[in-house]
């Protein structure tokens, strides 16, 4: 890049984002001229057009960030409508993973930090209707990441690296790590890489951060909040011990006024622990609790609502608000659930409805179902002793292994397949010993959703199979 021929000074944060800042509430059809026969110049997809026409430079997969002399990086990364406001569409994508390489980096001389310390936002709103040089600009900032979440991010990149090292690359997968993934780039069957470690082939993937946290960002954006960067906490994350030792173990806008985080400041961590083993350590003094027992240790009065268990779960990690702020921008699902005595498990786990008209359009890695199973999962399990009380058994975090997501992703084509032919009575049931299963989930009979074939069909709704969760909570036991 050179200052002669650029309309801001690439040595300048100020003047970079200024001029990004021109196009706040406009597009690129606005501000930028046309050719003769009214097509725009420029080829690729709508952030190349971005960094080409407005920004002037050439894009490119080099290490260093786009504007390299300021250490920014340049990002691009579409919005929704809902009725509240906006949310993102999807996860924002970083640079590819070398697997041959990655490995070989601590976290301070990785790829990702390397390129991604200080980002430009560009959030624009997609419409499909559209041609992407009408998308209106929303949301233009700067973004770093706040220490708390830095700590979770070094960890997320630390995960990731292991399972490189430990030659299972092909078993990665985005509900290992919380706000840092490692999400499929490209076809499944042509976008295959080496590993290191291992002579199984393994997904291209790429770093990203989940659409849970750049809904952390757009709210704060949307509410003018800063966020305040504590260096000497940065400098406490980034100086740790940076060997690989391995760690132990639908769209909503966020509402800051309901979100509460657990770890306040990192200096609630150990020396080596992470947020996860922060978690689990909360809850260890009660095990073996009755409900009762557990709210007569934290002096608070007893809950009258149905969901108590979910209630005491937050009081135990210190979360008096009604969301977890680092459960939220992980999107870390916590499930409580309710052994008998003998450690039998009655009810099976139910998820979101199906969607009849949205899901004949799915393909796999954009569905509901693939982007429910590849979160986080945490478990707080309690079980009734032998006078029926029920008392805290455990807690652990779990991500659903490769091979069951394949499992899972049959189980949705099926069901994609007999809605797609107006079959909806002969989806996999509970008894034919899968991992999931669809069975109604509807108020009553009368309860009913439209089909793509004009017709109304009762709702139903996926489940995850009480056999399943039993034999995965016997093998964190």
């Amino acid at each position: 890049m050179s200052n002669n021929i650029l309309p801001y000074d690439d040595s300048s944060i100020d003047s970079i984002v200024g001029y990004a800042s021109l196009l706040l509430n406009k597009s690129l059809s606005i501000v930028l001229p046309i050719t003769d026969n009214g097509i725009f110049k420029g080829k690729g997809g709508f952030g190349q057009k971005v960094e080409k026409l407005y920004f002037k430079y050439e894009p490119n997969s080099k290490p260093e960030p786009d504007f390299y002399k300021v250490g920014m990086e340049l990002k691009t990364t579409p919005l929704k409508k809902i009725k509240k406001g906006f949310v993102s569409k999807e996860r924002l994508v970083f640079n590819i993973i070398d697997f041959e390489k990655e490995y070989k980096e601590n976290f301070n001389t990785s790829s990702f930090w390397r390129k991604n310390q200080l980002l430009l936002l560009m959030f624009y709103l997609h419409e499909q209707e559209k041609l992407d040089i009408d998308y209106i600009f929303k949301i233009i900032r700067l973004w770093q990441f706040p220490a708390t979440d830095l700590k979770i991010i070094k960890d997320d990149w630390t995960n990731i690296v292991l399972k490189i090292k430990n030659g299972k690359a092909h078993e990665i997968s985005e509900g290992d790590t919380l706000y840092l993934g490692a999400c499929t780039k490209g076809a499944n069957n042509t976008s295959l890489r080496s590993q290191p470690f291992s002579g199984e082939m393994a997904m291209q993937r790429a770093f990203s951060l989940k659409s849970k946290y750049l809904n952390f960002i757009i709210e704060k954006s949307l509410t003018n909040e800063e966020i305040l960067i504590d260096y000497d906490e940065y400098d406490k994350i980034l100086n740790e011990d940076n060997s690989l030792s391995e760690p132990k173990a639908e769209y909503k806008r966020i509402n800051l006024k309901e979100v509460e985080p657990i770890v306040k400041s990192i200096d609630e961590y150990k020396e080596g622990e992470t947020f996860e083993d922060l978690v689990i350590k909360k809850f260890n003094p009660f095990i073996g609790f009755s409900t009762d027992e557990i709210i007569e240790k934290l002096k608070i009065d007893k809950p009258t609502a149905k969901n108590i268990l979910n209630i005491l779960s937050k009081f135990i990690m210190g979360v008096t608000n009604k969301k977890i702020e680092e459960f939220e921008k992980a999107d870390v699902l916590m499930k409580t659930i309710k052994l008998e005595n003998s450690g039998a498990l009655k009810e099976s786990m139910s998820f979101g409805q199906i969607q009849y008209k949205e899901i004949v359009n799915e393909e796999w890695e954009d569905s509901y179902w693939y982007n429910t199973i590849i979160k986080r999962f945490f478990f707080i399990i309690f079980q009734k002793d032998f006078e029926g009380v029920l008392r805290l058994k455990g807690v652990f975090f779990w991500t659903m292994p490769v091979n069951d997501i394949e499992v899972s992703r049959l189980f949705w084509e099926d069901t994609k397949g007999k809605i797609t032919s107006n079959d909806f009575n002969h989806f996999i049931k509970i008894s034919d010993k899968r991992i999931c299963h669809v069975r109604p989930k509807a108020i009553n009979s009368f309860d009913l959703m439209e089909t793509p074939f004009g017709s109304m069909e009762k709702k139903k709704s996926y489940w995850l199979n009480s056999s399943y969760i039993k034999e995965v909570i016997k093998n964190h036991s």
